[in-house]
């Protein structure tokens, strides 16, 4: 059973690291921040007979089971790339697909796949070679 339209975006769990499945597009890694409703994402990725791209949007919002999200690259992967690019993107009921379209301002468009790349382990270390711990010590501690 999918998510309910009206709480999707509050149950959406979109934070953590993506990839864009393009064929044509490696190193893909996007990164995804969530607050309620509003995202933030960063992109990177080598494009086939170009270079690295980087991109990033602020603050879109997730409406309904979609999220609309205007990017901008700071690093062009091409020379004769538009920098200013939408995203429309259907999420999946289970939040580990987003797929749509991109469309650029020049009126190019074509589709679009990222998936969420589960997260690894957690490291092991030894106490020494932990990081340090935001916060108390103890519980109950003050700072």
């Amino acid at each position: 059973m999918g998510l309910a339209a009206s709480g999707w975006a509050e149950q959406a769990q979109l934070a953590g690291l993506w990839k864009n499945t393009a064929v044509g597009i490696a190193q893909s890694a996007v990164i995804i921040s969530q607050q309620g409703a509003i995202i933030h994402v960063a992109g990177y990725g080598v494009w086939a007979e170009g270079g690295p791209g980087v991109w990033h949007s602020q603050g879109a919002k997730i409406e309904g089971s979609r999220a609309k999200i205007p990017i901008t690259y700071t690093t062009l992967p091409k020379p004769s790339f538009d920098p200013k690019v939408e995203l429309d993107l259907q999420i999946s009921s289970d939040s580990k697909t987003l797929e749509g379209t991109w469309k650029n301002s020049l009126g190019r468009k074509g589709p679009v796949k990222f998936v969420k790349v589960e997260p690894e382990a957690a490291p092991r270390a030894t106490a020494e070679e932990a990081p340090a711990a935001e916060g108390p010590a103890e519980e109950g501690a003050k700072p």
